[in-house]
C-alpha cells in the first residue's frame, strides 16, 4: 500500500508526540519497521532496531521527567519526512552523569525520517545538544 507524504507525516508525528510526550513505547512497534535504522545514536554508531530510539527517549524522559515535544515546523514529500522541534522540561533528575538542577530548559533540534509502506525505516535526528548542555551549566555559552 503506498501512503501519501501527508501520511507519512502524520504517522511520523503521532510517533515522535506518543514516544516523548507520553512515555507510550506501544508506537515503537506499531510505526517502526522491524529493521529500522538509527543514524543519530549515542553509541556513535547506527544501530538497527527499537532499542536506540528507546534508551533516548528513556534517557532524556529520566532526567527531565515533564519533558515535552513541540513540533514547530513539518516538510514532507515522497518518502521523508522533516521536522523541527522543541524539547522542553525541567531537569529534576540527574541526566547524563550531572545531578539535577531544577533548570527549566528548552532546546531545538530537527529529525528526518524514511518512511516505508507507512512505518519509520530510518531517522537522523540533530539536537542541539550545546544548547542544553549551556542551559544546564555543563559548558559555558559562548563570548557575546
Amino acid at each position: 500500500m503506498a501512503y501519501t507524504p501527508e501520511e507519512n507525516n502524520q504517522i511520523a508525528k503521532d510517533f515522535f508526540e506518543t514516544a516523548w510526550n507520553y512515555g507510550d513505547f506501544s508506537v515503537l512497534d506499531k510505526y517502526l519497521t522491524p529493521d529500522s535504522m538509527d543514524y543519530s545514536t549515542l553509541h556513535g554508531h547506527p544501530e538497527q532496531g527499537s532499542d536506540s530510539f528507546r534508551q533516548i527517549i528513556s534517557m532524556f524522559r529520566a532526567g527531565f521527567p515533564d519533558i515535552h515535544l513541540t513540533i514547530e515546523d513539518e516538510i514532507y514529500t515522497g518518502d521523508k519526512v522533516v521536522h523541527r522541534w522543541v524539547l522542553s522540561g525541567t531537569h529534576s533528575e540527574p541526566f547524563m552523569g550531572m545531578p539535577a538542577t531544577g533548570k527549566q530548559v528548552a532546546f531545538n533540534g530537527m529529525t528526518i525520517v524514511e518512511m516505508h509502506d507507512g512505518k519509520i525505516a530510518g531517522r537522523w535526528s540533530i539536537p542541539d545538544m550545546m544548547g542544553l548542555m549551556t542551559q544546564l551549566g555543563a559548558v559555558p555559552p559562548p563570548p557575546a
